[in-house]
């Protein structure tokens, strides 16, 4: 009872001067403790974030396929480059390949030959027709008819399955800096069964990689799980490369191809048969 006597009248004496009476007001001052506390744990937030970035890049390097990372900086960095020299974005709505040199004669310019090789050809290709360089060649009938024979042979009348040809003739586009040659036949590889990722490991400079012996062997071959492909992939990068094959990769490629000089021969003139393409489509600009 007296505990309660004591304190009755100081806690019935109300309190009445407010804050702005007070002569020396009363200023609020920020917590220290939540404004330290808040870029604390942003900082650790980032911190730990940074470490889990980095353990997974470690873990995706040993146990998947290198070329990803790589082939998505290279992409990037090619694309930012072109850009940067003025090119339009990949994003760009106006974006076109450059018109076309020459496409071939025209209807009214054709001649009687020209036409029937004009028809040859149609009747072999009824998916694609004259697209290529087909018409071009087309301007020059003793060159033209040849050489629809020639590609109908190396493209269909060799010992290479399919998938091992468009190997070849992709590996031929990215060397001779032909994206026409290259754009159309990734559809063909794929139709062939070789995966997206195996297209995109090859180098070339559109995805920001000089062609050469080094980044096939470490782009493409680990990718590669047949060894007869690997010896054709293998094969075509040094003729490609340096115009010629030594005796040890003759060598080894024959032994491969169970002893038959022949498939060294049909892996040559497909080599051959589409940097002749290759040509066509770089100088008359022929796009896809």
């Amino acid at each position: 009872r007296f505990h309660h006597m004591a304190i009755r009248p100081f806690a019935a004496a109300p309190f009445h001067r407010t804050v702005s009476q007070s002569p020396h007001p009363i200023t609020r001052q920020p917590s220290l403790k939540s404004e330290k506390q808040y870029p604390a744990s942003l900082s650790l937030f980032l911190l730990c974030l940074s470490l889990l970035l980095v353990l997974f890049c470690n873990f995706n390097q040993r146990y998947f396929h290198r070329y990803n990372a790589k082939q998505a900086f290279r992409s990037t960095t090619a694309t930012l480059v072109n850009m940067g020299n003025g090119a339009s974005s990949p994003t760009s709505t106006g974006a076109s390949p450059p018109p076309a040199r020459y496409s071939g004669p025209s209807e009214d310019e054709m001649t009687e030959e020209q036409r029937e090789i004009q028809q040859a050809i149609l009747a072999s290709r009824p998916g694609t027709g004259l697209s290529g360089p087909f018409g071009p060649w087309l301007a020059v009938p003793a060159i033209a008819k040849p050489a629809q024979t020639l590609g109908k042979a190396c493209r269909y009348g060799t010992s290479l399955s399919f998938r091992e040809s468009e190997l070849v003739i992709l590996l031929t586009g990215a060397k001779f800096k032909s994206n026409t040659e290259f754009t159309i036949h990734t559809g063909e590889a794929l139709k062939a069964g070789i995966p997206q990722e195996v297209i995109d490991s090859i180098p070339r400079e559109e995805s920001g990689t000089s062609f050469s012996m080094e980044a096939v062997e470490q782009d493409l071959c680990p990718l590669l799980s047949d060894d007869r492909e690997k010896a054709i992939v293998l094969f075509t990068t040094e003729l490609l490369e340096t115009s010629n094959i030594s005796n040890d990769t003759y060598s080894k490629t024959k032994e491969i191809m169970e002893g038959k000089d022949s498939v060294l021969v049909e892996i040559t003139s497909i080599v051959g048969y589409y940097t002749f393409v290759s040509y066509t489509l770089n100088v008359f600009r022929i796009s896809p």
